[in-house]
């Protein structure tokens, strides 16, 4: 795992390997799906509503890694005396646990293909699906003093990506489904960064694939940081890149030791979270090197087409979900190149930067040993801020860990601008974005993306023009002496219904003293009245029968 320097933060203790007596983790490959029940001609059992939807948007079909695993296979496993770990239908294989002498009965079955050997299995350490614990009362966040920023200690990563005047436009993430795996997300169920999304009923547990239950709320507090760029949502304080998605957690790395267990166990999540159908998955996770150095990766494997964790992070991409991964914090190491899962074709392995944008010095590197530019993009990854280990604490941390998040929550905002669009879509315009798009290298990939200037891409901005909500182009103007905010639309508005006045998180704003609306039918707005108005960025929306028009604007003393 690609592990960050946390400071600030309470040092999590390191766990030594205990392994159950005998008993190791292997990786057993089928022939074939032969006599399976399913049925491709049955894609609501195979798949959930939401994913079916998502590949017909794409034009992705369903084909044969879309069936599960022959589940007779998989019942001549445990008549053989395995127990089944974990089944990849992508793949056509299954993780299971069993003594070495039982692993040799598995190589001989007809329908298996190969066993290979992923390490020893490790003990369960935590109490299953244990009961949640209460949310406390805290007190308000401190304000940074004088500044009056609506990000707080986040603004300076969140402007690297040029994010917030997606922010202030109404797209914080709404409606988009992320998938996060990790190695734990240790009290992110009451730490208060995570209010709103937890009580807004968008934060899920979805499945621990290291010890078999529903539980993730455990074990390491490197997956609290990474949601926290995303998910954070503390005004004047944190919040995170898409405040407004959707979150779903998995646990798929083993913080008892380092294994191949961990790839497979990356693979079997990204498979669920096809099903479910989410829209980004970010895995702050890599791999090169292991507890057992017999299993190591070498430079040739990093072809994303050999190693476990590569085969399946590729197909997740081929699903038409968008894959954000760290690429890894080997940069100024011997190795100095990124890590499995980042080497698949059409991952976005991210690497990190600094606040000037520069290549940040342990961000891996690449090609790849077939020549593909990797690093595909970097994001802020150098003293990121993050969610401390308990109430209202913060952290800064290092690595591509937190680079990948942000992306990620990034990406989320802007594909909530354009919920109708494909992962291809979304990404081509974040590729075309960055600013080293025409002459990639492999040290910072095809650069950092300037995610305005994507959205103004998929949206068909014209001249000085913009489009918000894909609805309307127009411009604004500010007189801050007189208090006027003016707004013109090059559509006219039909049948108002209702003019708001919002913050930057779309939020209401009280009726301002001596605030007055004129309303032109044909193509003008204007708010007077507002001298009192402090300066930033403001949103007008506009309700009338034909839907919702946000205006942007902004307001300078």
């Amino acid at each position: 795992m690609n592990r960050i320097v946390l400071l600030l933060l309470v040092v999590w203790p390191a766990l030594s390997i205990a392994q159950s007596p005998g008993l190791y983790k292997y990786w057993v490959v089928f022939t074939d799906k032969n006599n399976s029940p399913h049925c491709l001609c049955r894609p609501a059992e195979l798949l959930g509503p939401r994913a079916l939807e998502r590949r017909h948007r794409a034009g992705i079909a369903l084909d044969e890694t879309d069936l599960p695993v022959n589940p007779v296979y998989l019942a001549r496993l445990t008549t053989a005396g395995a127990t089944i770990h974990l089944a990849s239908r992508w793949l056509n294989a299954a993780a299971v646990i069993a003594d070495s002498t039982t692993a040799e009965r598995l190589k001989m079955l007809p329908f298996v293909d190969t066993v290979q050997y992923l390490g020893p299995d490790l003990r369960i350490r935590h109490e299953p699906n244990p009961p949640a614990p209460k949310r406390r009362r805290q007190p308000d966040p401190p304000q940074l003093p004088a500044s009056g920023n609506p990000y707080g200690y986040s603004a300076l990563q969140n402007s690297l990506l040029n994010l917030p005047m997606l922010h202030f436009a109404g797209h914080r993430g709404s409606g988009i489904h992320v998938a996060v795996f990790d190695g734990g997300f240790t009290d992110a169920d009451v730490l208060p960064f995570f209010d709103s999304v937890a009580l807004g009923g968008r934060l899920f547990q979805s499945r621990d694939f290291v010890e078999r239950d529903n539980h993730v709320f455990e074990a390491a507090g490197h997956g609290t940081s990474v949601l926290s760029v995303m998910a954070a949502n503390v005004p004047g304080y944190l919040v995170g890149g898409a405040p407004e998605a959707t979150y779903f957690l998995f646990k798929t790395e083993d913080t008892g030791g380092e294994f191949p267990i961990e790839e497979c166990n990356w693979v079997a999540a990204a498979e669920y979270a096809d099903s479910m159908g989410i829209d980004i998955i970010n895995a702050s996770l890599g791999y090169t090197t292991f507890n057992d150095s017999t299993l190591n990766h070498s430079f040739r494997v990093l072809d994303g087409r050999t190693a476990i964790g590569s085969r399946g992070a590729a197909m997740a991409a081929r699903k038409g979900m968008i894959v954000c991964n760290s690429a890894g914090n080997s940069g100024d190491e011997p190795w100095r190149h990124i890590g499995v899962p980042s080497d698949a074709p059409g991952v976005v392995a991210v690497g990190a930067v600094d606040y000037n944008g520069s290549r940040a010095s342990f961000s891996s590197m690449g090609p790849t040993p077939d020549g593909r530019i990797k690093p595909d993009l970097v994001a802020p990854g150098e003293q990121v801020v993050v969610a401390g280990a308990k109430g209202l604490d913060l952290g800064l941390s290092n690595g591509t860990s937190l680079a990948s998040p942000m992306l990620t929550g990034g990406i989320a905002a802007l594909w909530s601008a354009f919920p109708e669009k494909t992962a291809a879509e979304i990404l081509e315009a974040v590729y075309a974005s960055a600013d080293q798009y025409a002459n990639p290298d492999p040290e910072r990939g095809f650069g950092l993306p300037d995610l305005t200037k994507a959205w103004g891409n998929l949206a068909g901005w014209i001249s000085d023009g913009d489009r918000v909500n894909n609805a309307r182009n127009g411009f604004f103007a500010a007189d801050p002496e007189a208090g006027i905010l003016t707004f013109w639309s090059l559509d006219s508005l039909e049948n108002v219904l209702e003019i708001k006045l919002l913050n930057v998180f779309g939020n209401r704003l009280g009726e301002q003293p001596g605030m007055a609306v004129f309303y032109n039918r044909v193509s003008r707005i204007e708010l007077s009245g507002l001298q009192a108005l402090p300066a930033g960025a403001y949103q007008v929306e506009v309700l009338s029968e034909e839907g919702t028009t946000r205006f942007v604007g902004l307001m300078w003393r």
